[in-house]
């Protein structure tokens, strides 16, 4: 039987190369795209060698108004159909609004909604057609409140969770069975902290998480048909602790944690 081909976006690193590892392992051929072709095919050459499935590889820049054309063009080219969609390309930058141009905050609004927007529509009709598909998108604990110094960053992954939850109670209320999972890890070791200069905020040694973790639990959320997924205990205690405390103490608080040192 032919298997099931899973389409991942920022697979090069992180949480979407720990998706494309274990969606591997659940016999998943995958379709992995990121900017950077070297650590895709490096990713190819890991998986094949360790899972009998098979990996293609495609290197996109979501920050370019026509990347998603293009990924959906390429898809159309090989001739291939998705089953699973993985929206886990993500960029952030902590630094106060002012000190970056508009332009660079609309490439962050680019990669980190528009293209999962246009990505997801754009594959969505053939599964409905279908009758058979999965959609994971990963957001962030920083959903769920704003973050200051890591504002549009946040809002954009506000934006990605009332999205999901929008769009899979639309497809229940229309009766199409297509699984919408929004997957939204907390601190999580990966290079994200890194890039977007945030490495000296500090979180409690137990509130990190590994990659293949939060991977793992964000599959198991998308199998078990949960619409919203926030992995680790701690994450969650402080997710849901937030419904007693007042909107702007919250905002408040997350601000001064995230505060850049030199401000």
């Amino acid at each position: 039987m032919k298997s099931p081909l899973a389409l991942i976006t920022g697979a090069s690193s992180g949480i979407g190369a720990a998706l494309a590892g274990e969606l591997a392992a659940r016999g998943h051929d995958l379709f992995i795209t990121a900017r950077r072709l070297d650590r895709l095919e490096s990713l190819k050459k890991t998986i094949e060698q360790t899972y009998k499935i098979r990996v293609h590889t495609f290197s996109v820049d979501l920050m370019d108004p026509d990347g998603v054309n293009t990924l959906l063009g390429e898809l159309q080219k090989r001739d291939l159909q998705v089953d699973v969609l993985i929206n886990s390309a993500g960029v952030g930058s902590r630094v106060s609004l002012l000190q970056k141009r508009p332009a660079d905050w609309e490439s962050m609004i680019r990669v980190n909604v528009n293209s999962l927007v246009a990505l997801t529509t754009g594959i969505l009709p053939s599964m409905v057609e279908r009758q058979n598909g999965k959609i994971l998108n990963v957001a962030s604990t920083g959903a769920f409140q704003a973050v200051p110094w890591l504002t549009v960053y946040a809002a954009t992954k506000a934006f990605v969770l009332s999205f999901s939850e929008g769009l899979a109670a639309e497809l229940e209320d229309q009766g199409i069975d297509i699984q919408v999972t929004c997957l939204c890890p907390g601190p999580t070791r990966t290079e994200f902290h890194s890039l977007a200069g945030a490495d000296d905020i500090r979180f409690p040694d137990f509130a990190w998480m590994e990659p293949d973790q939060v991977a793992k639990i964000g599959l198991d959320a998308l199998k078990k048909h949960k619409r919203i997924c926030i992995p680790g205990a701690y994450n969650r205690l402080t997710i849901h602790s937030q419904r007693l405390v007042p909107r702007t103490v919250i905002t408040h608080l997350v601000g001064n944690m995230h505060k850049p040192g030199d401000l």
